[in-house]
């Protein structure tokens, strides 16, 4: 399917333009697609609609901008928005609050982020390297042969394409207790655990170190058990930390839950998604003592990570 790259184009466009104004019109014809099929195609290529994407992008480029004291009157113009108004309804759509709010107060936002479209299309064999905007993607199998024991702090969050970032949430939170876990296996690797919730169009998020057993009274914390079996392991990097935790890591996980997965020898039989972290990701580390608790040629090279899904042989 080459349309792809024609849309690629005009998504590459948005990006250098969001302080412009643009119409439906104007981005179908740079895409030499007529405006209908071009909505379309759009549409099931990035999963939101075009000016959606737009008002998507400019409220998480505005976001950024929000922390360092300017106006945010002129946040709103420099970012493609005509008025105050309508950019405090934008920014209040996507992340609940308005950019008042998060500018006093301490709360991890969730952006959508440039999508890079061929990564739907390039599929790679077992221990070959993919290459991608901003991110290197390779995958391998092994198997976890005794169950692994996690215990942290977990929040419930909302299923959408961008919002307040609950699963940073849980990771603050979690630094706080970290201390008071009794019996960790190892303090230089934690987990993120995706895994349903109860609650319809929602799912819930661990932020966790591995322990030897469970014996906390402590009702803040959570247990929650990996089961031993065989596991598609998807390691990638990034150019550093803040990326590599953010736009990399959702393009990493999109990769293999709707590419990757579907064209490989294996079939996921987990309802959960393990988020492996340990000192290969410390590279710009915000907590400078553990990046100097790391390798030398570690921190020489760009951070990387896995995630990890249950799998069997199709």
């Amino acid at each position: 399917m080459y349309e792809y790259k024609e849309i690629q184009g005009v998504i590459d466009y948005i990006e250098e333009h969001l302080d412009e104004d643009m119409c439906i019109d104007m981005l179908a014809e740079m895409g030499m697609l007529s405006k209908f099929y071009f909505q379309r195609l759009f549409y099931k290529l990035v999963g939101v609609t075009v000016m959606e994407y737009v008002r998507l992008r400019r409220v998480a480029r505005a976001s950024e901008d929000i922390k360092d004291g300017r106006k945010i009157t002129d946040i709103a113009f420099e970012n493609g928005f005509n008025s105050l108004e309508t950019f405090t309804r934008a920014f209040k759509s996507v992340y609940s609050m308005t950019p008042s709010e998060y500018k006093k107060r301490e709360i991890p936002l969730a952006h959508f982020y440039k999508p890079d479209l061929s990564l739907k299309y390039r599929a790679v064999d077992i221990g070959v390297p993919l290459v991608a905007s901003g991110v290197v993607i390779e995958f391998g199998v092994k198997e976890i042969k005794e169950d692994v024991k996690l215990v942290g702090i977990v929040e419930e969050c909302e299923m959408g394409v961008a919002g307040q970032d609950t699963p940073g949430v849980a990771w603050n939170k979690y630094v706080e207790v970290k201390s008071q876990i009794p019996d960790q296996s190892d303090v230089k690797v934690e987990c993120g655990i995706s895994f349903p919730s109860e609650k319809q169009g929602k799912f819930n998020y661990l932020a966790s170190v591995q322990v030897d057993r469970f014996d906390s009274n402590d009702d803040r914390l959570h247990q929650y058990v990996v089961p031993k079996g065989l596991y598609v392991v998807c390691t990638f990097s990034a150019e550093n930390f803040f990326e590599l935790t953010n736009a990399a890591l959702d393009k990493a996980m999109a990769y293999l839950l709707q590419t990757w997965l579907p064209n490989s020898d294996y079939d996921m039989i987990s309802d959960f998604a393990v988020e492996y972290y340990d000192y290969r990701c410390l590279k710009d580390h915000p907590i400078p003592q553990q990046v100097q608790s790391a390798p030398v040629d570690i921190i020489r090279n760009p951070p990387e990570m896995d995630i990890m899904v249950m799998v069997k042989r199709k």
